[in-house]
């Protein structure tokens, strides 16, 4: 079996992505791949989207996982594999017979000393997913990525942000690499993969749609605009960003129409107040949803700052911006030699 197990420290370090858009990138080289997700936690089960994300994303095979981890763990006391952890290898064996490499992305709730056994057992080679945070030295997850010995291929860093490429360059790389641990890039913070959808904007916000426009209610969101705050003229103003919403009081719509005169995804009308009819007429010519929400506009901007912790990896658009990073920023010929593949 040719197994690759996509791990990290930390939950939230980007597996998912990295796991999917990997698959995606062998697969254009002409490879058979496919992404499972065998097992998460009871938290993750009840908000979990990957399995249909690993299906909508690149066609991988729905099967009955993932399973929640058992209380007791994958590993017995005796540190033999559970009933859960055999029988998933026996379905691996079944499934690899079909493709160059299956990528398996192991939950984070699985501990450090767990992870190691499932590789052993399965065999697995390793790919690493690190998040890098400012100050983060590799002595600190050294022990994490040693253990796992000749197993491990590689490290790909994640969400380097603007302000950290030094830092990532000059101390984080090569302290690994002085312990012998293959980096095979950073991947930079980007705008897009961190975007939400005007449908899952207007569930974040409690919102109700007064207009929508339905084949652009899964547009990826990249900004937001306030109207009103700002000495510039509305049009000039707004036409600053693209792939936006910009958030109004429902009674603005001199604010509104200087909106929809630039390339605007959604209005968000706040304080409960419904569109005049002549701005709802314009915004279904322009193709411009319209949400409308109970809160000022203040306490929307505010509700707004935790729709990025509710990000998922489930858009194409992201999918693709993904890969296009990984192209540019990553030794993607080292990668995939070192996880068995031939290109």
């Amino acid at each position: 079996m040719n197994i690759l197990l996509v791990v990290s420290p930390m939950q939230g370090d980007g597996k998912t992505a990295i796991s999917l858009t990997l698959a995606h990138h062998i697969a254009n080289t002409g490879k058979k791949v496919t992404v499972l997700k065998p097992f998460t936690s009871k938290d993750e089960m009840k908000n979990e989207v990957d399995h249909a994300a690993f299906s909508n994303l690149v066609a991988s095979k729905p099967l009955e996982w993932p399973v929640q981890l058992p209380e007791a763990g994958l590993i017995d006391a005796k540190g033999k594999p559970n009933k859960d952890l055999k029988d998933v290898k026996r379905e691996l064996t079944t499934i690899s017979q079909a493709y160059d490499l299956v990528i398996l992305e192991l939950s984070s709730q699985v501990t450090p000393e767990e992870q190691l056994k499932v590789v052993d057992f399965l065999e697995a080679k390793v790919l690493a997913v690190i998040r890098h945070k400012h100050a983060l030295k590799a002595k600190t997850i050294k022990p994490y990525l040693v253990s796992f010995g000749q197993s491990l291929s590689g490290v790909l860093i994640n969400g380097r942000t603007k302000y950290t490429s030094h830092e990532v360059q000059t101390l984080f790389i090569p302290e690994l690499e002085d312990l012998d641990i293959k980096v095979f890039g950073t991947i930079p913070e980007d705008r897009k993969l961190l975007a939400s959808t005007v449908d899952q904007v207007m569930d974040h916000l409690n919102g109700e749609y007064a207009l929508k426009i339905e084949d652009r209610s899964t547009e990826l969101i990249e900004n937001f605009l306030v109207g009103g705050w700002t000495m510039d003229e509305g049009a000039l103003y707004f036409g600053t960003k693209d792939n936006k919403v910009v958030i109004t009081r429902g009674d603005r719509p001199d604010l509104q129409m200087s909106a929809l005169s630039t390339q605007t995804s959604c209005l968000i009308m706040t304080k409960g107040i419904n569109p005049i009819e002549y701005v709802k007429y314009e915004a279904q010519e322009e193709g411009v949803s319209i949400i409308v929400v109970d809160k000022d506009t203040i306490n929307t901007m505010e509700s707004l700052n935790s729709l990025i912790d509710n990000s998922k990896f489930d858009h194409m658009s992201k999918l693709e911006r993904l890969d296009e990073l990984i192209k540019s920023e990553v030794d993607s010929a080292l990668l995939l030699n070192e996880i068995g593949i031939e290109v």
